[in-house]
């Protein structure tokens, strides 16, 4: 890998955005001093488009949509520079379906084939990647989108994909969260709030509490309505 030292220092800040209100910050301007030494560093761009995810997904409702266009224009760019890119083609993939969730399912449908290619190259690099991240983007694209003859949705593909994506990340509560919703597409409740009930009893993640109450939150508003 190059500038494995430069990787290393914005990995540990985007992964401990919790704890300093400036770390993304500080691994934007370290990932910039860098592009300007080298501009043709795929990694570089694909941890900027995760950066980015992180930031929508904290960012009021008004400016969400403008982070997730962001980082989908770093993502596009890692993959111009290396269509292998392993952080490039996944928080691509993730940044399109926010961006598409966003503007609504209707103007969506066009980024389905996108995430879908961008899914698969990671299955092909590293499946395992951030708690099993592939299956869980493409279980996501199944499991919402519509059904034929409109689209790929299909319930049955997305629960294989959730539990793939279970395998890798079995302590991860945005695996839970979403295998929960496709049970309850299934019309298996039980399913569904047991794992609606694992996020609800797992403890908080190191450095990453703000983040795991927030899907506590949410599990708990998903198990009432059920």
């Amino acid at each position: 890998m190059k500038h494995k030292a430069v990787f290393t220092k914005v990995r540990a800040l985007i992964n401990e955005r919790e704890l300093a209100n400036d770390n993304l910050d500080k691994a934007e301007d370290a990932i910039g001093t860098l592009l300007e030494k080298d501009s043709k560093c795929d990694w570089a761009y694909g941890l900027l488009s995760e950066l980015y995810y992180w930031r929508g997904e904290i960012a009021p409702a008004k400016e969400k949509l403008g982070m997730y266009q962001q980082g989908v224009e770093y993502g596009e760019e890692a993959v111009a520079l290396n269509e292998q890119s392993l952080e490039g083609n996944f928080w691509l993939g993730v940044n399109y379906g926010c961006f598409g969730q966003e503007k609504g399912i209707l103007k969506s449908l066009s980024l389905i084939k996108p995430i879908q290619q961008c899914a698969e190259r990671v299955l092909d690099i590293d499946d395992s990647y951030f708690y099993g991240g592939p299956w869980r983007v493409l279980g996501r694209i199944y499991n919402k989108v519509p059904g034929w003859p409109v689209s790929i949705g299909d319930n049955r593909k997305a629960l294989e994909c959730f539990e793939a994506a279970l395998e890798f990340g079995p302590k991860f509560y945005l695996n839970h969260l979403y295998v929960s919703e496709c049970y309850q597409s299934l019309n298996d409740k039980k399913k569904a709030k047991e794992h609606l009930q694992w996020v609800i009893d797992a403890p908080l993640s190191k450095n990453h509490e703000r983040e795991d109450a927030a899907y506590k939150k949410e599990a708990k508003a998903m198990l009432k309505k059920l």
